[in-house]
């Protein structure tokens, strides 16, 4: 602070009377007093206050080995690229796609992970996808057999490689399965049975929603 900066807060000072003391007489007064008893224990104290801070560091560094464990629980068995191009890969062995349609690459980010199993999850979305695709240019042209065999892979692939997840599950969670059978997860809120109520309107005449789920949801080169 400069003298200039003092001499400020000095002029500003609305009581000078009363804040104004003989330094050197108040120091003397002050070593000249018998020492304070309630500070005898200092030393003491300051071995406290660094047992604390150790106490304290080994309790941080405790909640963040729980919260490691935590977040891995939450994501349940995660897993990386490798391992998601490799499911996506095998389950493209175990689907059938409609005729004229292909498998996309699939591109996963860098340092990305998610639960095991999803490598499969999005085969089954993209295959699914398709046969809806599929189904709207049979109705589209009036094939009833293209028709027939697209209502048939789609309910199939409700029934075998389509779960919903428990009421509150994590949004990674995957069931046993999914190490097998590419499964695709649908949360607890009625997603599941929209998909079987299009399907069943599509086979009676009314495939608006069956159109709308080829267009948000198809490949795009396929969407009608």
């Amino acid at each position: 602070m400069t003298d200039h900066t003092l001499n400020r807060l000095s002029a500003a000072n609305p009581f000078p009377a009363a804040t104004t003391v003989a330094a050197d007489a108040l120091f003397d007064r002050i070593v000249a007093s018998p020492g304070d008893r309630t500070l005898a224990g200092t030393p003491a104290k300051r071995r406290r206050g660094r047992t604390f801070v150790l106490v304290t560091a080994l309790v941080a560094c405790g909640l963040l080995a729980s919260a490691a464990y935590g977040i891995s629980s939450l994501l349940g068995d995660v897993i990386g690229g490798p391992t998601v191009k490799a499911e996506y890969a095998k389950a493209r062995t175990q689907l059938t796609l409609p005729p004229g349609y292909t498998w996309p690459k699939l591109h996963w980010p860098a340092h990305t992970v998610t639960s095991r199993g999803a490598g499969g999850g999005y085969a089954v979305g993209f295959d699914q996808g398709a046969w809806e695709c599929y189904w709207v240019a049979a109705i589209h042209s009036g094939d009833a057999a293209a028709a027939r065999r697209a209502h048939i892979a789609l309910d199939d692939l409700m029934a075998k490689n389509s779960v919903v997840a428990p009421a509150g599950a994590s949004e990674n969670w995957s069931p046993p399965i999914a190490e097998d059978t590419p499964t695709q997860v649908f949360a607890d809120d009625g997603g599941f049975q929209y998909k079987q109520r299009m399907y069943a309107a599509a086979a009676a005449g009314n495939p608006q929603q069956l159109e709308q789920s080829c267009r948000n949801n198809g490949p795009a080169t396929y969407r009608r």
